[in-house]
């Protein structure tokens, strides 16, 4: 999803791009992202470091395993904000709007627009794609992009089971990453946001009591 960091800047004595002395000063982990996924592309995830990732950055290597403590937090650091952009499109859908199309709206939403971002989620996605390691964890760092989802799903048609709408919600996530995946395989070019939409048209949730007879 939107590889962006909606969150405040993580306090620390050093800042990605240069190091400082003295407290407080910032990680921008934004930067720190774009560096390692831009070292990552060319040197690989397996062989790269946590001194290659401190070179890259300009932050120490302590400084980075005290805020990321494994390399992967780093390759997933975008799901949290997403997950945000997520909830913030739900909690205003309106009750009246089909299910399909508030879900479809919301997921679009949670894709980032901004330049500058699309172009680091073409290295992430790239990454993922090519790291075995990285592509076995996708299911368990959006864990909580497909609660919020599934949540959603759950409180609009009581009378789904919470298995069925976390395994919409699954197939939503899967979905919607694998028009990414396509988008950037393809080139990159256009919106994200447009590629997902696009796929998403394909899926309909339609609840029994709006099910046309058989």
């Amino acid at each position: 999803m939107r590889q962006e960091s909606s969150d405040p800047p993580t306090t620390s004595t050093e800042s990605a791009g240069g190091r400082r002395r003295g407290r407080p000063s910032v990680i921008d982990t934004e930067a720190i992202a774009e560096a390692a996924f831009h070292l990552w592309s060319r040197q690989g995830y397996a062989d790269t470091s946590w001194n290659d990732l401190a070179e890259a950055t300009g932050v120490s290597a302590r400084t980075l395993i005290r805020h990321f403590s494994v390399k992967s937090a780093i390759a997933w650091i975008g799901v949290a904000p997403a997950t945000e952009r997520l909830r913030a499109s739900l909690s205003v859908a309106p009750e009246t709007a089909p299910l399909t199309d508030a879900v479809r709206t919301a997921i679009v939403e949670s894709i980032s627009h901004r330049p500058h971002i699309q172009r680091v989620g073409r290295d992430w996605l790239r990454l993922i794609a090519g790291t075995p390691e990285l592509a076995a964890m996708s299911s368990e760092a959006y864990r909580p992009w497909i609660t919020e989802l599934a949540d959603y799903i759950g409180r609009r048609v009581p009378e789904v089971p919470a298995a069925i709408a976390r395994a919409l919600a699954t197939a939503y996530q899967a979905a919607a990453f694998a028009a990414l995946t396509e988008w950037a395989e393809e080139g990159a070019h256009g919106d994200p946001a447009d590629a997902v939409d696009a796929m998403l048209r394909w899926m309909d949730i339609v609840p029994r009591s709006s099910a046309r007879p058989a």
